[in-house]
């Protein structure tokens, strides 16, 4: 048995709220109906003694909580609870250290005049400026429960990307790791031991060995040191980068002209740029705000820059599809449907076609990036391999034709 909160309605209308226990969400959901009350929300209590567990330093708002967020609130306001009871509910509902103390700013905000979106200003450091902004259409509009629906199938989507590219990443990064491991033990442990042999038996070293062996002798002497500075470079490299606009601008650029890498992060920003302007579009922002929002929401700034240029143009009475025809980063395909979304007044339906189009394009990559990556990976690992078994090997051959 477990214990689950809920929130529901009552036979005579009012909300109610507490703890159940049932073996899942629906027998809890079952037993609440028997007693008369129709459940709105339930989530799995994981407290202990009915006080929460300790805060985790390492809890942070991922993109599914965000999209439970979103879920959650549209589901609540739909049913006719307040906003401001709706933020509570969550809050209190809540075990995780971050999501309560984002729903208690908000629900202070809006407890003290400001509207939902305003209240989610404030807290930017969790909310992307194109989740701001949809919820303030859906407070013009009236349509607020529906915008938090969309906000959670898109920030579901944009977690299935995350998460299929993170997949695709994991087997390599992987396999790189275990290399690196097996190189490290030669060196430190192999190497050594070889190294005395070969200067008992007086053999003549080639270029080959003589690398290896003054390496591994490094490793051994000063291993410690050259750790703490690969470390503080790679450190340093990443903050040079993200505080330089042109370095970052630079790398960004060369990592949309790699081979594969490239195709993928080109697909990537496609798929996101065009799912989030669709959203924006359907929400009733407009055009040149909506491509305001999703300049500044992308992570790749040479893209960003191309959005903003892209806008510009509009600004100054073009069609959306003719500065993208004219860029070098939108294919010629997302130009043309983008082209027949303004004729027909289908904008926003279209760029989402786009967006599903390249999500496909991704999980079809992801799926066969084991098959395309493997074979790379395989050469590097038998060069390098090869390397420290010939530099042990031709050394011991010759010794042993001297000796006969």
């Amino acid at each position: 048995m477990a214990k689950f909160n809920y929130t529901g309605k009552g036979k005579d209308g009012n909300t109610a709220k507490g703890v159940i226990d049932a073996i899942n969400r629906d027998e809890a959901a079952t037993l609440l109906g028997n007693n008369g009350i129709t459940p709105i929300v339930i989530t799995k209590d994981n407290s202990v003694g009915g006080k929460l567990k300790g805060i985790n330093i390492f809890d942070h708002f991922s993109l599914g909580d965000k999209m439970m967020f979103c879920e959650e609130l549209s589901t609540l306001i739909n049913s006719g609870v307040p906003l401001t009871q709706s933020i509570n509910i969550i809050k209190e509902q809540s075990t995780k250290g971050t999501m309560r103390k984002i729903s208690d700013g908000i629900l202070r905000d809006i407890e003290g005049g400001q509207s939902l979106s305003g209240a989610l200003e404030k807290q930017s450091k969790y909310f992307s400026p194109v989740f701001i902004n949809m919820v303030r259409s859906g407070e013009t509009g009236g349509t607020l429960d529906k915008t938090l629906e969309e906000l959670a199938v898109q920030t579901q989507k944009d977690h299935e990307l995350v998460a299929k590219i993170k997949g695709a990443l994991t087997y390599p990064i992987v396999i790189l790791t275990a290399m690196i491991g097996a190189v490290i033990f030669l060196m430190v442990k192999v190497v050594p031991s070889i190294a005395g042999l070969f200067s008992e038996l007086g053999a003549k070293l080639p270029l080959s060995t003589v690398i290896l062996i003054g390496t591994s002798r490094a490793m051994l002497k000063y291993g410690v040191f050259m750790a703490i500075g690969a470390v503080a470079l790679i450190v340093g490299v990443y903050l040079a980068f993200q505080k330089n606009e042109k370095l970052k601008w630079g790398l960004h650029k060369i990592i949309l002209k790699l081979p594969i890498i490239g195709k993928i992060a080109l697909k990537f920003n496609l798929a996101r740029f065009s799912r989030t302007l669709g959203s924006l579009l359907s929400s009733g922002v407009s055009v040149l705000e909506a491509l305001d929002v999703v300049s500044r929401s992308t992570k790749n700034v040479v893209f960003s820059d191309e959005v903003r240029k892209v806008a510009e143009k509009v600004k100054n009475g073009s069609p959306l599809a003719d500065p993208m025809k004219q860029s070098k980063v939108f294919p010629v395909m997302v130009s043309q449907m983008v082209g027949v979304g303004e004729e027909t007044g289908n904008l926003d339906k279209m760029l989402i076609k786009v967006a599903e189009f390249y999500e496909r394009q991704i999980d079809n990559f992801t799926k066969n990036i084991s098959s395309i990556i493997e074979p790379v990976i395989m050469i590097v690992v038998g060069i390098a391999i090869g390397f420290i078994v010939i530099s042990i090997i031709t050394p011991i051959y010759t010794a042993t034709q001297n000796i006969n």
